[in-house]
């Protein structure tokens, strides 16, 4: 069996895309999938700033797993073997890197945004950091 496809998703519109990709390129090579997204908490500055901080982050955990599972359900459907995996870190790329060397990835594909300029910048690259530090190939799908 050949090792899996990873989809790092941030379940935009242009992950959509991404995903729908990497199910086409699982079907053609016979690759399971893995659906991922890193979650990322901001830091807090003491919890007297962020009432219920615990909850809200215990809600996105959930939030997260459920929109997850239904990609990886979606993937299953549409006959490609999906698991769904959620991670936590202080930064998307590093946890997508991170994921693609346990699991062995054949491939890393995810959306991009196409941003240039000052905007990528200020915003920076998720895509380009994973690119640049990535174990394996990465596909990147813009928006259409």
């Amino acid at each position: 069996m050949s090792n899996p496809i990873l989809l790092a998703t941030d379940f935009s519109d242009i992950s959509a895309n991404a995903f729908d990709e990497a199910v086409k390129l699982c079907k053609l090579t016979g690759a399971s999938l893995v659906v991922a997204h890193v979650l990322h908490f901001p830091p807090m500055v003491g919890s007297a700033f962020v009432p219920n901080a615990e909850e809200t982050e215990d809600a996105m955990r959930r939030w997260c797993t459920h929109r997850l599972d239904e990609l990886a359900a979606k993937a299953t459907k549409a006959g490609v073997k999906a698991e769904a995996v959620l991670s936590e870190g202080a930064h998307a790329h590093a946890g997508i890197t991170k994921l693609a060397l346990e699991k062995k990835a054949a491939m890393i594909v995810l959306g991009t945004h196409g941003r240039t300029g000052l905007s990528k910048l200020v915003i920076g690259s998720v895509a380009g950091r994973v690119i640049t530090e990535a174990p394996c190939p990465v596909l990147t799908v813009r928006s259409r």
